[in-house]
């Protein structure tokens, strides 16, 4: 696509077009990316929720286990007994007052997994446990518990200690506490299973929760299976030691935390677009108030101007670049207005009739003195050429009276003329031969004026030396600016550069002959009357009065190929066809049927060729 087809709005429209394109892409970037953050944000909430929530869940099981471990350690029966196994070594009665809570239970049982009970002496020496719990753990104190007691000063000695420990069948939790009370004999451990307490966890972060053992077991059973619709958070719960003991995971609903993450999506990037779009939207006023309408007000005038309305100007209203544009572009315009004036007001006061004519002896220029002398209108003058208006043949003239048979340049002589009502005078002539855009043409200068005959023809020569220079020169400045020049016709059709656009218009030449037969044939046979009533009722062609006998000169040139002007008029073509078509009664007969469609077959062709030779200004 070439640069000259765009337009600055159609260049304006696409970058901000790219603008938003780019902007909802980032908007559509920045929502995926705000997911994921959202995501993590919430799996690093979660897994602070989980660890408040497993500290909260060892707290219950520490009071539920220390109101046990008080009870039991004020119980008169259990001191007694352990006093007893500690001076004697007989445990079988301590034995069984620790199986007893195992076998009639205890206040709290349903919230705690009572697992063992164990009887320390204030050395913290192992002297008896309940029979009835799990089995298989080591008989001592465990180490963290042990190193805290045997630590601590002797005013803390009654405090309970707990902790969270690692023991042969697994991570367990112990409550210690001084047994007899002030009289201490020693030290009572409650040994309590937390498993049976992590789905508490669960409870207090209302979300689903699987736990396993660091052997990667899961040990809760019906906890939800890890898939799609579950966002993991993993949480390791440590011994008081720090070593990891359990490994929680909890399930957060993705469903719904998606559901509140595009919902809060949507409407932040729909109010970043609608923002960004509201920001586009003034933005492209803006151009189009302070550019793009200035532009398009300064092409049109500028494009008016080349088709001659050379009293316009160029509105300079507008940022400060088009403003200059402006100022030059109508200086310029102001220039060439006045050259314009100058040559053609030089030709136009002369008192000679001043002609010129192309290679093919068709009128390229010709003055308002011979305007008035044949009595043509400036439109009628323009249909003519050199043969409507003159009896000889003048270009054959130059070629045959030169010296030697030599054609010459410029001859003086008597030339036959034509007047509009078709009578015949004879005038004093200059005929020069100059060059008309590329092509050999003739310059005729007809001498108005009464008088001595020699005199007259002597200032005829001198005169149109005189305007030959302006004359070429206004030939000249109309090849470069033929829309400029309107008194010289379509100048531009003159050039042969342009092979396609002359082949084109010899078919728009042949075509409107086509047409205007086709009119007549169908005026004569459809409305029954002539081509003279056509001309006159028409109003669109002259009619000539050649010895008292009207002719259409001009309309007989349209019918003929050999003798149509080069550049028909092809707006009077198409008006005298339709003119044909709304004077004809019956318009379903086979003529105006063909003239109807031979006439929008002219159209498409005219348009064709306008589009070819429209320049853009």
């Amino acid at each position: 696509m070439r640069i000259e087809s765009l337009s600055t709005r159609s260049v304006t429209i696409a970058i901000f077009s790219m603008i938003a394109v780019v902007a909802i892409v980032l908007s559509l970037f920045a929502g995926s990316y705000f997911r994921q953050s959202a995501l993590n944000a919430q799996m690093n909430s979660l897994s602070r929720v989980i660890e408040v929530a497993a500290q909260e869940m060892l707290k219950e099981v520490r009071s539920h286990s220390l109101d046990l471990g008080m009870k039991l350690a004020h119980s008169k029966k259990i001191v007694q007994a352990a006093r007893t196994s500690a001076a004697t070594g007989q445990d079988a009665e301590l034995v069984a007052l620790l199986d007893d809570p195992f076998i009639t239970g205890f206040v709290g049982f349903s919230h705690i997994n009572l697992v063992k009970l164990r009887v320390f002496s204030l050395e913290l020496e192992h002297i008896s446990e309940s029979s009835m719990g799990i089995q298989g753990i080591e008989a001592r104190l465990p180490r963290y518990l042990h190193d805290i007691i045997s630590q601590r000063d002797s005013k803390d000695r009654f405090k309970a200690v707990d902790a969270l420990w690692l023991s042969e069948e697994g991570p367990l939790f112990s409550v210690v506490v001084s047994l007899g009370g002030l009289r201490s004999v020693g030290y009572l451990e409650v040994i309590i299973d937390p498993v049976f307490n992590l789905p508490d966890i669960g409870k207090i972060t209302q979300t689903p929760v699987s736990i396993y053992e660091m052997t990667g077991e899961q040990i809760n059973a019906g906890a939800p299976v890890l898939d799609d619709e579950y966002l993991p958070v993993e949480y390791v719960l440590h011994t008081s030691d720090g070593i990891p003991a359990f490994r929680i995971v909890g399930l957060e609903d993705v469903a719904k935390l998606s559901k509140e993450m595009m919902q809060t999506q949507v409407i932040t990037i729909s109010a970043f677009l609608a923002l960004s779009f509201c920001t586009l939207l003034l933005a492209l006023w803006l151009f189009n108030r302070f550019m793009v309408s200035p532009l398009s007000i300064m092409a049109v005038n500028m494009r008016e101007m080349a088709k001659g309305r050379l009293d316009l100007a160029v509105s300079s209203k507008g940022l400060s670049e088009f403003h200059v544009l402006a100022d030059t572009f109508n200086a310029m315009a102001d220039q060439v207005r006045m050259r314009t004036n100058d040559l053609e007001r030089l030709l136009d006061l002369d008192d000679s009739a001043i002609l010129c004519f192309d290679q093919d002896r068709e009128m390229v220029f010709f003055n308002k003195t011979a305007s008035s002398l044949f009595g043509y209108s400036n439109d009628e003058l323009n249909d003519l050429d050199m043969t409507d208006l003159f009896t000889g043949d003048v270009p054959a003239q130059l070629e045959q009276t030169g010296p030697e048979g030599n054609a010459v340049d410029k001859l003086h002589a008597l030339l036959g003329c034509r007047h509009q009502d078709g009578s015949e005078f004879k005038c004093d002539a200059v005929i020069n031969s100059l060059d008309v855009m590329g092509q050999r043409g003739h310059a005729i200068a007809l001498n108005t004026v009464t008088g001595d005959e020699h005199i007259l023809s002597k200032l005829s020569e001198q005169r149109l030396d005189a305007v030959e220079h302006s004359l070429s020169s206004l030939l000249e400045f109309a090849s470069s600016n033929p829309s400029l020049m309107l008194g010289l016709g379509n100048i531009a059709d003159l050039s042969t550069a342009n092979v396609e656009a002359a082949t084109e218009k010899a078919l728009i030449r042949e075509q409107a002959v086509s047409v205007m037969n086709l009119a007549l044939a169908c005026w004569e046979r459809e409305v029954g009357k002539s081509k003279l009533d056509l001309a006159e009722e028409s109003r669109l062609w002259p009619v000539y009065i050649d010895k008292s006998t009207p002719t259409t000169r001009t309309l007989d040139k349209y019918l003929n190929l050999d003798i149509c002007p080069k550049n028909p008029r092809s707006k009077r073509v198409v008006d005298t066809a339709e003119f044909v078509l709304r004077e004809v009664g019956d318009k379903s007969s086979s003529a105006c049927q063909e003239l109807q469609t031979n006439l929008d077959s002219f159209r498409k062709r005219v348009s064709g060729v306008r589009k070819q030779t429209t320049k853009p200004v």
